[in-house]
């Protein structure tokens, strides 16, 4: 038996100037929505849309998202991570580096 792989790519690495202060120790993707960090919410709904795997672009405080969301088995999802390195490549670089 053959399991597909349907794998999604988020981005998940930006600096999020515009949350100010909020954003120094937290990174956005991390951020409290309704209750729980926003990256939960996601990852609800991409397992509950039939993803099996998730590709998670990490730069700015990458380590605390890697740490929180482990890999994946919470949400019944496979989770890898790839870091923009010391120079954050932005949407296009961290999609290429995917």
């Amino acid at each position: 038996m053959t399991t597909d792989l349907r794998q999604v790519v988020v981005l998940a690495g930006g600096l999020a100037t515009r949350l100010g202060q909020r954003a120094t120790a937290l990174p956005k993707y991390l951020q409290p929505v309704a209750g729980k960090p926003f990256a939960y919410w996601q990852l609800e709904r991409i397992a509950a849309s039939g993803f099996n795997s998730a590709l998670l672009c990490i730069g700015h405080l990458g380590d605390a998202i890697e740490d929180t969301l482990g890999d994946g088995s919470t949400w019944g999802l496979n989770i890898d991570y790839v870091e923009d390195g010391p120079e954050p490549l932005g949407t296009g670089g961290a999609l290429v580096g995917a």
